[in-house]
C-alpha cells in the first residue's frame, strides 16, 4: 500500500541491497564497454558495429532479468506471504485427517 492512498509504505519488500548493487554495477559496466567499442569502432567496419549493437543488448538484457528477479516480491507478493496461506494450508490438512478418522 502507497503512503500517498493513506496507507503504511512496506519496505519489508524493497529491492534488496546486493541486487540493487549488482544492477548498478551490470548497469555502469555495460554503457561504459559499449561507449569504449562504440567510440573506437570506425565507420564502415561492420564486425565492430555489431559489437557495440551486441553489448547494448546483453547489457540490456541482463539489468531487465536483474531488475525482474529483484522485484520478484512485487509480482507474485502471494509466494512472500507467511500469514493466512499457511494457516489455511494446515487448517485444510488436520480438517482432512479428522473426517478421514471419523470414517473408519
Amino acid at each position: 500500500m502507497f503512503p500517498q492512498h493513506g496507507g503504511v509504505p512496506n519496505f519489508s519488500m524493497r529491492i534488496r541491497g546486493p541486487m540493487l548493487v549488482f544492477l548498478i554495477l551490470v548497469l555502469v559496466t555495460g554503457i561504459l564497454v559499449t561507449l569504449s567499442f562504440s567510440l573506437n569502432a570506425d565507420a564502415g567496419d561492420l564486425a565492430a558495429q555489431n559489437r557495440v549493437k551486441l553489448s547494448f543488448i546483453v547489457t540490456l538484457l541482463l539489468s531487465v532479468f536483474i531488475l525482474l528477479a529483484a522485484t520478484g516480491r512485487w509480482w507474485h507478493p502471494h509466494l512472500w506471504r507467511r500469514g493466512n496461506s499457511q494457516k489455511h494450508h494446515r487448517h485444510r490438512h488436520k480438517h482432512n485427517r479428522s473426517s478421514h478418522r471419523r470414517r473408519c
